[in-house]
């Protein structure tokens, strides 16, 4: 029990370092390129940027927990897992790519310098296929080596984009190296996973039988991140072609700030999947309480960042920014509550694969999606990027918490969320029974770990 949840804790801290290191990087480049380029040339470059992202999510295809539970279930055709995820990976992604492009040229045809950046940074798309040697690490525990293929190549590509800063590079220079920095990515991740002993090839003359299977279990996954990027990217793409670069520079740099603080409970939620399996073994009414601890713990969180945020917004922008970008503390005030909806959220993903609501968190991101768009519609016009952060906002609250309502195995959990919100009543009712049940029984939980029953 003790070595597991040391186990749990060291991979937590491996892949918490990891988006440290990820969040840390691009919060400087952010910050560096915003205050090098200014806020029209830099909006250019962020809505260039949010349609690789986009199709980053087609490319991946939602296949990363659906590997890792292969992985983990069938080790003994693990190479043969890891050799056909990666050129169905890398199939994938060349047609997002070439579907990436054709998209710019059909409608945006006269834009040349989008087209250029897509062109330039989207090329990162075809190494994601080496994101399969990063999903056997994590199948593995070795979360260490997922950092050196990954946490050390950011470093580099980050000091190589401040070097560029210093030189003055052009635009267009800083979308290659987004290429750059995934070819670093992918190239180690690879020789890694060549020199820790695995027997994994990438051999295109292998027989294929696994990926079909992982198609069909991948693609409501897929559907959902794409909603969920969507909704992420579609105000910074629709700011640059409804309110101008500028506009959209402003906003990228506010959205930035919000979107780091998210990323912790992404860095979080891959270490603690393989708990959440062992966990709805042991009982439906353990498995409850530990939720009901994790919600609580994640909308405390995303209180203390959306709080801060809000009361300290004009400071951070202008600090992290310059007074050219002033506007953005507006804006960061309203992005900024997306993070208490996002880390519950991304709480419940969990829930949603566990107890097989997969496409039910499609519907509902889809839905958030549809609703972002609309919403950005009717308030871009009149307020801009401010409108656009409302829009935001309301999506997430919807796609994250009220459409639980629709469903009757989430209706428990939107029960849960929202005593979480309420933070006294959720300590009262998650903390008041510990005393009155605990586990009769330690070696009941056998390979699990709990929140707060020990």
């Amino acid at each position: 029990m003790k070595n597991f949840s040391t186990t749990i804790v060291s991979n937590g801290g491996w892949s918490l370092l990891n988006h440290v290191v990820r969040v840390g990087s691009l919060a400087a480049v952010i910050i560096a390129l915003s205050r090098h380029f200014g806020p029209q040339r830099f909006g250019a470059l962020a809505v260039g940027l949010a349609l690789v992202r986009v199709f980053a999510v087609v490319a991946s295809f939602g296949l990363d927990r659906v590997v890792v539970r292969h992985l983990v279930d069938q080790e003994e055709r693990s190479a043969a897992i890891v050799r056909e995820t990666f050129w169905l990976k890398l199939g994938i992604a060349l047609l997002s790519y070439l579907a990436m492009l054709g998209l710019i040229f059909i409608f945006e045809r006269g834009n040349t310098l989008l087209l250029c950046i897509a062109a330039l940074a989207g090329g990162g798309l075809l190494f994601q296929a080496c994101d399969v040697f990063d999903y056997a690490f994590q199948a593995q525990g070795r979360f260490p080596l997922s950092f050196l293929g990954r946490g050390v190549p950011i470093l580099l590509s980050t000091a190589l984009k401040l070097a560029a800063i210093l030189a003055n590079a052009p635009l267009l220079f800083f979308a290659a190296l987004e290429t750059v920095e995934a070819a670093l990515i992918g190239t180690a991740l690879y020789f890694i996973h060549r020199r820790s002993g695995s027997r994994s090839t990438v051999s295109i003359l292998a027989t294929t039988v696994v990926w079909p299977r992982l198609i069909a279990e991948g693609f409501p996954l897929f559907l959902g991140a794409l909603a969920v990027m969507i909704y992420m990217r579609s105000d910074i793409i629709m700011l640059g072609k409804m309110a101008g670069y500028q506009v959209a520079g402003i906003y990228a740099a506010a959205s930035q700030i919000s979107e780091a603080c998210a990323l912790l409970p992404m860095a979080l939620m891959p270490p603690l999947f393989p708990v959440l399996v062992r966990w709805r073994r042991l009982g439906p009414d353990f498995y409850k309480r530990q939720f009901e601890r994790l919600f609580l713990i994640a909308a405390t969180g995303g209180f203390v960042f959306s709080l801060s945020l809000t009361f300290a917004a004009p400071a951070f922008v202008t600090v992290l920014f310059g007074p050219n970008y002033l506007p953005a503390a507006n804006v960061l005030v309203v992005h900024g509550w997306t993070i208490l909806f996002i880390f519950i959220g991304i709480t419940q993903s969990g829930y949603d694969i566990t107890e097989g609501l997969t496409w039910f968190a499609t519907f509902r991101t889809f839905t958030g999606a549809a609703l972002n768009i609309t919403l950005n519609l009717l308030l871009i016009p009149k307020h801009g990027a401010v409108g656009s952060a409302v829009a935001t906002l309301v999506a997430q609250i919807f796609s994250s918490v009220l459409l639980n309502a629709l469903h009757p195995k989430t209706r428990p959990i939107l029960r849960m969320q929202l005593k979480s919100i309420l933070l006294l009543p959720a300590l009262r009712a998650v903390y008041g029974n510990v005393r009155a049940r605990q586990p009769a029984n330690w070696q009941e939980i056998g390979n699990g770990v709990t929140l707060a029953d020990g």
